[in-house]
């Protein structure tokens, strides 16, 4: 049975309807509709949605289908969660899921919530040199200088070990070397730890101060010796007197 396009009644002739008429137009048409399937034909409905638009939805409503969606493309309700399936299944509900997931986040500080941006880290400063720890930053120094030999020298050397292998250390160095010197004598300032070298000044002139500072995360909760030491690299620089400050600032993160 298919649908068939109702007559026009202005045209009904003497004005009289026949039973035939009202079984095709009425009828008919209504069984039609009663076990219609959306076939696109004419009186079914589309059978797609492609042409809907929801400008004037207000609401949208999921039955809950007490499962989750198990193909692309789907969008289902599942309880009080909405899932969507594209290659798995996403959960559009779902806050704070693990790292590397796609969700809805809260703001914190650990690996699943979104900074705040409001938030400040907690400075732990400490100094080892001269065996204080904690509270306030202490530069050690070598006040009364060392004379710089022909060869390297150690200036200065502290040992620090992080409270926390996720924490960061700022290591800051300042040495100057004075005297009176041969025309065009230089020296080579270096901050190492342990056996590796962080940061290198060169061709530094007597009376000039240099600054050595670096970033660094250990990784690791072992001690580590930091040094600052000197090398004369040209001229008469030898010989002199060279005094440095070494500081280790801790950061917690």
């Amino acid at each position: 049975m298919a649908w068939t396009t109702p007559r026009d009644w202005t045209g009904i002739s003497s004005d009289i309807v026949t039973a035939a008429m009202l079984n095709v137009d009425v009828r008919d048409n209504l069984n039609v509709l009663s076990t219609h399937t959306h076939t696109g034909a004419a009186g079914q409905g589309g059978a797609s949605m492609s042409g809907l638009t929801l400008a004037a939805l207000a609401t949208l409503t999921f039955a809950d289908q007490s499962a989750n969606p198990d193909a692309a493309g789907e969008l289902q309700r599942n309880g009080n969660d909405l899932l969507w399936y594209g290659s798995s299944v996403v959960n559009l509900t779902q806050a704070d899921a693990s790292a590397g997931t796609a969700s809805l986040r809260s703001l914190g500080t650990t690996s699943v919530k979104a900074a705040a941006g409001n938030h400040v880290h907690t400075m732990s400063q400490e100094a080892e040199a001269e065996g204080i720890h904690g509270g306030t930053l202490v530069l050690s120094s070598i006040t009364s200088g060392v004379n710089v030999g022909t060869s390297e020298t150690d200036i200065i050397s502290v040992s620090h070990t992080l409270d926390d292998s996720n924490n960061a250390l700022v290591v800051s160095a300042v040495a100057i070397c004075g005297g009176t010197v041969g025309a065009g004598a230089t020296y080579t300032a270096r901050l190492d730890v342990d056996t590796t070298t962080l940061e290198t000044e060169t061709s530094i002139g007597p009376g000039k101060y240099v600054i050595l500072q670096v970033l660094r995360a250990p990784g690791d909760t072992s001690s580590h010796a930091y040094k600052l030491t000197i090398e004369p690299t040209s001229g008469a620089a030898e010989n002199q007197s060279c005094t440095g400050t070494l500081g280790i600032t801790e950061v917690t993160v």
